[in-house]
């Protein structure tokens, strides 16, 4: 019996896996350029719980305002109120021990900012749900769980049908559509379980996409709160970035007296078992010169991520990766992934967020065409489509160049961490 049998069938062009920024974006461009498709936009975020990524570049806001007119408002708004917090550049001891800045000042997009991921992406999703409701075709924002696709290519629908779970009642339920979007993130569970013809190193033919991963970076992850005690209230508005013996350190000012502090390390790195607990990581942390020392001068106590939860560092996957195939266009339809579930990024590039939205806006507008039938475009060899092959293939090829270029620039420290990335620069 297939996962949704007995099921009511909801119908839809497009089917869009993900409410991040990836995912959003996504939907919006395809809004904007298509605004006759009908859409819906599955999420099951928790709304509670911290999710790493807060770092939004200055740039960002030309990407926001494109997607929607309301976006760059509604986050001016939200910065007023101490909903996300302005930041006003970089302080990195990379190649040296000394701190060097790079203020907002010499940008000409002006300051970034240090979000409330949890509440940025939910402003990205009402974004979605007006958008949705300005356009003539019946789209919305769902709260559901995926969990399987298939193809379908009776004569009655050609393209795909997708199962989900209802978050609030637990309900099975069943959507068709004629393209799918991966946005679900590192993860990639919808293009997992696509069926892909190709020769992998598993078999011949393979069942779902394969991520492949260059490295085995980790983050861990901890949360601090200033108390509203403390001797010198803490308005350092910078990003700060430390590099170190077996890794790297970042810190961010987060809304409500909190900050950020993440330690980046290999899977088998020593440090990587240490960083696990909550006494070792701050071990590890007391070994760091400038980030220790802000934790230190503002009296910063380490918090649990949510209420009632342990206060231990969260550890995620942080390296380089991409999918492969990123995408499978099957002519009647297809589908495709988008933001980290197309590619990752070391979050040392501060990309990852940017990126994803600009993949989406040039996905979504992808689809529209294709979805519009836009025969001319496609005689003159110009199918959106297939042009997206290529602008995934340059981003990523950009981006491992930087990658390289930056991890370059530290030669103070001779560990396996740094070590194993000078032998990846060097192409060995």
């Amino acid at each position: 019996m297939s996962p949704g049998s007995g099921v009511h069938v909801n119908s839809a062009t497009y089917y869009d896996v993900g409410g991040g920024p990836a995912g959003c974006a996504t939907a919006l461009a395809l809004c904007r350029s298509n605004p006759c498709v009908s859409f819906l936009l599955l999420d099951d975020a928790n709304l509670t719980s911290f999710k790493i990524g807060e770092s939004l570049p200055a740039d960002a806001r030309n990407v926001l305002a494109y997607l929607s007119p309301e976006l760059h408002a509604r986050l001016a708004h939200d910065v007023t109120e101490g909903r996300h917090m302005r930041c006003i550049g970089n302080a990195s001891a990379w190649g040296t021990s000394d701190l060097r800045e790079a203020h907002a000042i010499t940008n000409p997009f002006g300051v970034g900012l240090h979000l409330n991921r949890a509440h940025f992406d939910q402003t990205l999703r009402d974004a979605v749900v007006a958008a949705a409701a300005g356009t003539c075709a019946q789209s919305t924002v769902i709260q559901s769980v995926f969990t399987a696709i298939e193809a379908s290519g009776s004569p009655e629908f050609c393209g795909w049908t997708v199962f989900a779970k209802r978050v609030s009642s637990g309900d099975m339920e069943t959507y068709r559509s004629k393209w799918v979007i991966d946005a679900s993130g590192r993860k990639a569970c919808v293009a997992r379980k696509v069926h892909t013809s190709r020769v992998s190193s598993r078999s011949v033919y393979s069942l779902g996409a394969d991520t492949v991963k260059p490295d085995a970076l980790l983050a861990f992850c901890m949360l601090f709160r200033e108390p509203m005690t403390a001797d010198d209230e803490d308005r350092d508005a910078r990003t700060v970035i430390e590099a170190g013996a077996a890794g790297w350190w970042y810190t961010a000012q987060l809304p409500g007296r909190c900050r950020v502090v993440v330690y980046h390390t290999d899977s088998t790195d020593l440090s990587a078992k240490q960083a696990r607990t909550q006494d070792s990581f701050l071990e590890l942390l007391d070994q760091t010169v400038h980030i220790s020392r802000v934790i230190a001068e503002h009296q910063y106590e380490a918090i649990a991520e949510r209420p009632g939860k342990v206060r231990r560092p969260e550890c995620t996957a942080a390296g380089s990766s991409y999918l492969v195939p990123p995408l499978e266009d099957r002519g009647t339809h297809g589908w495709c992934a988008v933001g980290d579930a197309a590619m990752a990024f070391d979050p040392l590039s501060s990309q990852g967020m940017i990126t994803a939205m600009k993949m989406g806006c040039l996905v979504g507008d992808a689809i529209a065409r294709r979805l519009r039938q836009d025969h001319q475009a496609m005689d003159e060899g110009e199918d959106p489509i297939s042009a997206l092959l290529n602008i995934f293939a340059r981003v990523r090829s950009k981006y491992d160049s930087e990658k390289k270029y930056y991890y370059q620039q530290v030669s103070r420290f001779q560990g396996a961490f740094w070590e194993s990335r000078k032998s990846q620069a060097n192409g060995s």
